[in-house]
């Protein structure tokens, strides 16, 4: 049901490529939430495709105080099972750029936020951490490069990883949300640089696609002009999102993007420029846009990356992709 045919404005139907039947040897990491039991689910069923998992269990409020969201015994058995290196996510409360300041700015506070990234590393035996301090002012910028170097040189004592989420950009940037993040500075320390090559359009915003494949590709060329392609891993959506006319929008999966297109009786358009799809329904009298990814969007987007010379992938989130997108990537041999 779920590829419809788009209709153009000269009335020809285009349906959307179906999928090359290539298989994709990409090194992947993929979130597992805390709060979505089928995320693990997937993840379990799934490990061999993995190279990391970054399970989102940690959070550093302002004080400095990590607390634990989550935590999986099964999921880090699994994951050394198949070889899979568990890289715990830690951000920021509430991505407030006031919790980021303190973090960052504060002598005993930070000393506090360092020792006890560590000791967690260190006491749970994981293969790192990764880093996703979002909000963050763009003031901070050089006391954040300096706060990821000093972490990544404690780490990388104890033989273990760093990376760093960061905004898309699409050229130096020194305000704004993306305003902190020096990509390379930050990339002459950490492992890797993991840019969030999503949410173009977000919930907060107009409606639209979540990331379009032109601004996608002129994300990586500006990376790759910038730190070396080898610490590069690509972030992609799998999600989508769901805005009602003037209101918010609403993160979806892709299961709930089917399941609301057929419960409205809608068809489903393919959007080539973007690479996503999209379709409108009516609901209690107001009218809503949607707009997804699928299998067919990671696709395009493993495509456009290995332009780039980047084989490495992230992806938000585990549990809300097409089941198809597991059967496109291996992991390399």
């Amino acid at each position: 049901m779920l590829y419809a045919m788009k209709r153009s404005e000269k009335g020809k139907a285009t349906p959307e490529p179906p999928l090359t039947g290539k298989v994709y040897e990409v090194e992947l990491l993929g979130w597992v939430v805390y709060w979505d039991s089928k995320s693990e689910k997937r993840f379990v069923e799934n490990a061999d495709k993995f190279t990391w998992v970054s399970p989102t269990w940690y959070e550093v409020n302002g004080n400095g105080d990590i607390s634990e969201r989550g935590f999986s015994e099964k999921l880090i058995q699994v994951a050394r099972e198949h070889g899979v290196k568990v890289v715990p996510l830690i951000a920021n409360k509430g991505f407030s750029s006031e919790v980021g300041h303190r973090i960052l700015a504060d002598p005993e506070i930070r000393e506090k936020v360092l020792e006890g990234i560590v000791k967690i590393v260190a006491e749970k035996n994981y293969d790192g951490i990764n880093i996703d301090f979002e909000g963050i002012d763009p003031a901070d910028r050089e006391a954040l490069s300096r706060f990821i170097c000093d972490l990544s040189g404690r780490l990388h004592g104890l033989g273990k990883e760093l990376s760093i989420d960061v905004p898309a950009k699409t050229r130096a940037t020194y305000e704004g949300w993306s305003g902190a993040f020096d990509y390379a500075e930050l990339a002459k320390c950490v492992d890797y640089l993991v840019i969030m090559i999503y949410d173009y359009h977000w919930s907060g915003g107009e409606p639209g696609p979540v990331s379009p494949l032109g601004w996608f590709r002129q994300v990586l060329s500006y990376a790759v002009a910038t730190v070396p392609k080898e610490k590069i891993v690509a972030g992609i959506p799998v999600y989508g999102y769901d805005w009602p006319a003037g209101g918010k929008g609403r993160g979806i999966t892709y299961e709930d993007c089917v399941r609301q297109a057929e419960l409205h009786g809608v068809e489903i358009s393919f959007d080539a420029e973007s690479g996503e799809v999209t379709y409108k329904y009516e609901s209690g009298g107001v009218l809503h846009e949607v707009w997804c990814n699928t299998a067919k969007s990671a696709e395009l987007r493993f495509e456009a990356a290995l332009e780039y010379g980047i084989n490495r992938i992230a992806f938000w989130r585990v549990g809300a992709e097409d089941p198809r997108f597991w059967s496109i990537i291996k992991r390399p041999g």
